[in-house]
């Protein structure tokens, strides 16, 4: 038998074997590491001024102290009363899902009325009632809280620009009922007639599972912290550190995450008492790394994925100077000390003492300066760098945001001298986004000459239906200063009559009251975008919260209406 040795491969495992006695001996004298030129590591040490510096010490263990105070009330913004901070509920729900107690029934689309009011069909089902009594139940319920109908004038009826919602008012009719009106009859005691004891008692226990269940899923939490003028949610959360009312406040909160620096600290006028005490801990120091940081090592490459050297700065750009400096000098000074703390809390440190490699501990104190801080609340006060208080607040870990179901582009028009609220999209009678650019356009309002030769007399140009104007106003009598009041721009026929005038069919304009104003530094020259955004997150009690957040935006720039008045057309033309 015969076969080829060059078919096999042939592996050798390479041991070390140390010799009991001779020249090796055993591994002490390996792993003593013995230096055979010291002076030469000495000399490299005083070329690098190793031997002048004072912080050669690297720590090693961590002794520190933290004082706890948990936030106990939040507050919208205005003059409403603080109610208490609940466990676990997400802050960005109590800041944008607040609401005026029948604002947040007004916003309840079509389909979510009769999605609640069929609803509380289905809850008479759980109860021991026969079919017939049902049948006459739904009969009296369907007639004491109908669906809203269409009005005998189209043009009043909301929906006329909602095609999709009359087509779900026409299905919806007499098959479901209004949600919102049944809660208002159920909250007053009413009842179906002809029912017995026994079928009074069924329906109340049905009425009171479907009240709670309603207020909990559209009653809002606390009243709305939205402040109309200022496009921005104004809100506050209190705690009491060493006794002391401490107030965090968010004079502009665009919406969204509510994160730490967004929040001014009030603590008063007098200083806040020392930490007293405090949860002790001892934890091993971490050194922080960071791209393009200096290597440590003598001859070790660098990483160039962050070349700091290669930035460049000119002389008025300090602050990139001054970071590039510290990076490269500082940059192995930094060190991180993990710490466990609770959420919904404001923390302090009670005391910070480390202790470096050759046993000295020294205690660090917090760094105070009036004109510079790191990591630091402004002080509501005078605008200086507030105490050292840490929050965390209770904010949502993890928060899904849908389509935005409204959204108002607010621009300027130089040319017409207005402001413009223009409604890209409102939220349908279906709950779906409907752009309000798709709706058909209002007939061109000129007077038709009897000469066919001649001009025609075009008294206004039209405007689109979804372009509300912002008209500047006086913002106090007898002052310069202006702000911007919601308008109308008239409408006129071929033949010269006025039309009915048109107004905003979302809720961030708040076409049910008669005057809105806005601020007119908060609409630039590059504009500024409003939106209305659905949010369902899940708090720390493992709760699911859902609501319509608002968000804003920077703009689009300005805006060109080609609004003109007193305008004369040629014929079969437009005007210059």
């Amino acid at each position: 038998m015969t076969f080829d040795v060059m078919a096999f491969g042939q592996f050798h495992r390479v041991e070390p074997v140390v010799r009991p006695s001779g020249t090796g001996g055993q591994l002490d004298e390996a792993l003593a590491a013995r230096v055979a030129d010291p002076l030469f590591l000495l000399a490299r040490q005083w070329q690098m001024a190793e031997f002048a510096g004072e912080d050669t010490g690297s720590p090693v263990r961590c002794r520190i102290s933290t004082e706890s105070t948990p936030l106990d009330a939040f507050r919208a913004g205005g003059d409403a009363p603080g109610v208490s901070l609940p466990k676990g509920m997400p802050l960005e729900y109590l800041a944008e899902a607040g609401a005026a107690p029948g604002e947040a029934l007004q916003e309840l689309p079509l389909r979510a009325a009769a999605w609640a009011g069929r609803r509380f069909l289905d809850t008479l089902r759980t109860q021991s009632l026969s079919d017939t009594v049902l049948d006459q139940i739904d009969a009296a319920v369907l007639a004491k809280a109908p669906l809203p109908e269409p009005p005998a004038n189209p043009d009043d009826d909301p929906l006329r620009r909602d095609p999709g919602g009359q087509a779900l008012r026409d299905v919806l009719a007499e098959r479901a009922p209004d949600g919102v009106a049944l809660a208002g009859y159920l909250d007053g005691g009413w009842h179906p007639p002809g029912l017995t004891d026994a079928q009074r008692t069924a329906f109340d226990q049905a009425a009171q599972l479907w009240r709670d269940w309603f207020r909990a899923r559209y009653q809002p939490p606390v009243p709305s912290s939205w402040a109309r003028e200022r496009l921005e949610h104004r809100f506050a959360v209190t705690a009491a550190p060493g006794g002391r009312p401490v107030t965090l406040t968010a004079p502009e909160y665009p919406g969204g995450t509510a994160d730490p620096y967004q929040f001014d600290l009030d603590t008063g006028t007098t200083p806040l008492p020392a930490p007293v005490g405090g949860t002790p801990a001892e934890v091993l120091p971490t050194r922080v790394a960071y791209p393009g940081m200096p290597a440590e090592r003598w001859w070790e490459f660098e990483d160039t994925t962050v070349n700091l050297p290669a930035i460049g700065a000119g002389v008025p750009d300090l602050a990139r100077l001054l970071v590039v400096e510290f990076a490269n000098i500082y940059g192995n000074d930094h060190w991180m000390i993990p710490v466990e703390l609770a959420t919904s809390a404001l923390h302090r440190i009670a005391g910070l003492t480390v202790v470096d490699t050759f046993g000295d501990e020294t205690t660090v104190d917090p760094v105070e300066d009036d004109h510079w801080s790191v990591f630091r609340l402004t002080n509501a006060q005078d605008g200086t760098p507030g105490p050292p208080l840490l929050p965390l607040l209770p904010t949502a870990s993890a928060r899904l945001e849908g389509t935005p179901v409204e959204e108002v582009l607010f621009a300027r028009d130089e040319m017409a001298n207005l402001g413009f609220a223009i409604e890209r999209t409102v939220q349908s009678a279906t709950g779906r986004p409907r752009a309000r650019g798709d709706e058909p356009p209002d007939d061109d309002p000129q007077v038709s000459p009897t000469d066919p030769t001649a001009l025609a007399y075009r008294l206004v140009t039209a405007v689109p239906a979804h372009w509300i104007p912002l008209v500047p106003v006086p913002l106090a009598t007898g002052s310069a200063a202006v702000c911007l009041r919601r308008g109308q721009i008239p409408r006129f026929g071929p033949d010269g009559t006025r039309l009915p005038q048109l107004k905003a069919a979302g809720r961030i304009l708040e076409p049910e009251a008669k005057r809105v104003f806005f601020r007119d530094e908060e609409v630039p020259r590059s504009g500024v975008t409003a939106g209305r955004v659905p949010v369902v997150a899940r708090g720390e009690d493992g709760r699911t919260y859902p609501w319509v957040g608002r968000r804003v935006r920077a703009g689009r720039g300005e805006a060109a209406s080609a609004l003109a008045f007193d305008d004369a057309v040629p014929p079969g033309g437009t005007s210059a």
